[in-house]
């Protein structure tokens, strides 16, 4: 996000990597006429009353998509504190209330569902969407310059324990910086987790720790021991607040943590000169396999779309000794920088050799060796692994204008549906998909303007579960 007192560099999944900060209501994408819903606002002494707004929500009439509940009543659980006395211009981005890869579904409970929203706040549901809560006691954020509220950085992935559905980790990115660079967000992001379903949240950083995290992941057999993949470039911001060329990361951009998040390590990752990485997965079958989405591309301090030409790109990182070495691969990826540098991944959870990732140029790939080699693929945003099929062959997506269906592992592809809620791809796209793990037919995918639907017949129709309009002001 690019703000008035400094300037953050951010992913902007599929297009570029650096913009402006989103805030306000957007209305979600639709030419679909409007329809009456509640929504729940905040007055100065921090209690909520109940106002009438109106939202743009797709409806039935075009065969995909159904509209949600005529009522869905926004709430808030606790508050963020504020770190500065600085406010920050929350200035719409062009693609306002990016959600990244921050949906997620409760392992045992469809109804239960979480996702953060830039600039507004982290949300839940107990109920399938008819109502959502606004979580956020314990996350830090900054003072608007103009409108109620606090404004927050942008989330990029949440990661529940299956032991424990209670245990709730995030994480949480700007621009790359430690808690105590001054007069940035650096101190707001990182990783929080819950240990009581989002009612509350903790900080989880160390004191020399790069808090731009654009991705957790956990060992599948101890919760406690996790990964974080980070925004390894240089500081963005201007002096005085950052010397040219200062980074916060000097072997990797991987960080490692036993003890639940209150110490990390840095790990050694083949470190190159402004490494992100995008996705960092953990073999499901394999506790010690690792494996991350990298991105390369060089920092223009000050802010700027970064440049390509200078960069070395790693293409995928693996490791199978629980991080302590680490081996890249860009075999069989197309030659050029921008079709080798990463903004997606995902594997199959019950055949982990099979996965998919897509580029920042019109490129995505399939493996089915773990990430040693790559084969071109048709370019989808958002793509999910059947979490119920053992081959790993049987996937969705979406390239931004429709929804598609691979039997192959995203070798080929079949448009199954128009993608809900889309109009053109420069008004935003699909960001991430999760299938559910408790009924082979229900499949979640969310995108900006704070975008959930939900589809229970594998992706051929939608409903909407919630857009911008109903979030909590």
């Amino acid at each position: 996000m690019r703000y008035s007192i400094c300037i953050l560099f951010t992913i902007i999944i599929a297009l570029a990597l650096s913009a402006g900060c989103g805030s306000g209501a957007a209305s979600l994408p639709t030419n679909i006429p409007n329809q009456s819903t509640t929504n729940i606002s905040q007055d100065t002494s921090g209690t909520a009353t109940t106002t009438e707004a109106t939202q743009l929500a797709p409806t039935a009439s075009n065969g995909s998509v159904t509209s949600p509940p005529s009522k869905q009543p926004v709430s808030q659980t606790g508050t963020s504190s504020s770190t500065s006395k600085l406010q920050l211009n929350c200035a719409p981005h062009s693609y306002p209330q990016r959600t990244q890869r921050s949906l997620a579904v409760d392992p045992l409970d469809d109804n239960k569902i979480y996702i953060g929203v830039e600039q507004e706040g982290f949300f839940k549901t107990v109920d399938g969407g008819t109502t959502w809560v606004r979580a956020v006691n314990g996350l830090k954020a900054w003072n608007r310059t103009e409108g109620p509220g606090l404004c927050y950085e942008e989330f990029y992935s949440t990661i529940i324990d299956p032991k424990d559905s209670n245990h709730i980790c995030i994480s949480m990115a700007g621009g790359p910086g430690t808690i105590g660079l001054a007069n940035t967000s650096a101190g707001n992001n990182g990783v929080y987790c819950s240990v009581d379903g989002a009612k509350s949240w903790v900080q989880r950083v160390s004191p020399d720790m790069n808090t731009a995290v654009y991705s957790i992941t956990p060992d599948p057999t101890d919760f406690g021991t996790m990964y974080a993949g980070v925004n390894g470039g240089a500081c963005s911001n201007l002096p005085p607040v950052c010397e040219a060329d200062t980074y916060f990361n000097t072997i990797g951009s991987v960080y490692k943590t036993t003890d639940g998040g209150i110490t990390w390590t840095e790990l050694d990752t083949l470190a190159t000169r402004d490494v992100r990485i995008i996705v960092v997965r953990t073999n499901p079958l394999d506790p010690d396999s690792v494996i991350a989405a990298t991105f390369s591309k060089v920092t223009v301090q000050g802010g700027g779309a970064g440049k390509f030409e200078e960069s070395h790109q790693l293409g995928v990182i693996r490791s199978q000794d629980g991080g302590q070495t680490w081996t890249s691969s860009v075999k069989g990826m197309n030659s050029s920088p921008n079709e080798q540098a990463l903004l997606g991944l995902e594997i199959s959870p019950l055949n982990p050799s099979r996965l998919y990732v897509t580029a920042s140029s019109n490129a995505s790939y399939w493996s089915s060796d773990w990430g040693e080699t790559f084969h071109p693929s048709r370019r989808m945003t958002a793509f999910v692994f059947d979490s119920f099929d053992t081959t790993g062959l049987h996937m969705l997506g979406s390239n931004g204008e429709s929804m598609q269906e691979s039997h192959d592992g995203g070798a080929t592809w079949t448009v199954i549906s128009a993608t809900p809620g889309y109009i053109s791809f420069d008004k935003g796209y699909p960001t991430t998909m999760v299938w559910s793990k408790n009924d082979a037919n229900t499949v979640f995918m969310a995108g900006p303007y704070a975008s959930i639907y939900k589809s229970t017949d594998v992706g051929r129709t939608w409903s909407q579960l919630l857009s911008g309009d109903l979030l909590l002001k």
